[in-house]
């Protein structure tokens, strides 16, 4: 019987609603801190949930591919046999482990913006972060070599993780947060734009493109199965099989949607970073709450796909 590819989600994958919003709650309720900090907390909240989610995508990538390959092994097993070289991951372990640094750099910053805002007390999160500063700052462009990116964007990559590793070692405390978020916007701006091209779309090259073509051919794999060896099968054993092809095509277009989802989620953490640098000076900041709402909208459409993903 073919095995169906599907996603296992583990429940670390989930991002909690109401978690995410009692903390911006609490960020933006702090009467003791000023407007800045107490906007910085609360996109620090939310971009810590955007980010993981980001992680969680190429967890999803790698996890699809591999029960996609497992099943393409089981259906042409007969005319090809067993072949364990052909497992591979979609994305290999050096490879994934760059992306992972580089988003773990990333929510390390967010870390630091809410301990500088005033709304975190220095912790042991300390240690972590120049850990993962000090990773981020010897990154080569060679390291982004297995990105889908251009050589030019990886030049871009360096840059940006370097300077988010060193403000990170840095450690700069709350009399300079104009500062921190001036100094950064363009590293962040620059990072999220790699990260989101590196994803692509289904359409252009890039993690989503290569997944949906992994799909489809995991699809033609079954349907040729199925002709190949439907005058053999009894009734019921033809009805399982091809009951696997709409399955296969829903996992598509679920994976399809949350790729989706997390590039369009990365956009809006640029924005937000944007927004809140543009608001210094300002009490009230109209623009920048717009801009929060969209990032922990984009978020939790995220974990949305993922639950449905878990489900199958």
């Amino acid at each position: 019987m073919i095995v169906i590819a599907r996603t296992r989600i583990t429940s670390r994958l989930r991002v909690c609603r109401i978690a995410v919003l009692y903390g911006l709650v609490a960020a933006l309720s702090g009467c003791a801190l000023s407007p800045l900090a107490t906007r910085t907390a609360a996109f620090s909240t939310a971009a810590s949930a955007a980010i993981q989610q980001t992680t969680n995508a190429y967890q999803l990538v790698n996890q699809t591919y591999a029960d996609a390959e497992m099943a393409s092994l089981v259906a042409t097993y007969d005319t090809t046999g067993f072949d364990p070289s052909k497992i591979q991951p979609f994305i290999p372990d050096k490879d994934l482990q760059v992306r992972t640094q580089v988003l773990n750099g990333l929510n390390q910053y967010a870390t630091l913006l809410a301990e500088v805002s005033g709304n975190q007390p220095i912790t042991d999160l300390e240690t972590q972060a120049t850990a993962a500063g000090n990773t981020l700052v010897k990154l080569q462009q060679t390291d982004f070599s297995a990105f889908k990116i251009s050589p030019t964007q990886q030049n871009l990559a360096v840059t940006a993780v370097a300077a988010i590793g060193a403000v990170l070692i840095e450690r700069e405390r709350a009399r300079a947060l104009p500062g921190i978020l001036d100094k950064m916007n363009k590293p962040i701006q620059d990072i999220c734009a790699i990260l989101e091209s590196d994803i692509g779309t289904v359409d252009q090259p890039g993690l989503a493109n290569e997944l949906h073509l992994d799909y489809d051919s995991q699809i033609a794999a079954q349907q040729k199965f199925i002709r190949d060896n439907a005058s053999t099968m009894t009734a019921d054993r033809k009805r399982t099989e091809i009951q696997a092809l709409p399955k296969l095509v829903l996992a598509q277009r679920q994976s399809d949607q949350a790729l989706a989802a997390t590039a369009k989620s990365l956009t809006a953490l640029a924005a937000a970073h944007a927004a809140l640098t543009a608001t210094k000076t300002q009490k009230d900041a109209p623009a920048f709450k717009l801009k929060l709402s969209e990032l922990v909208q984009n978020a939790q459409a995220i974990n949305t796909f993922y639950s449905s993903l878990s489900a199958k």
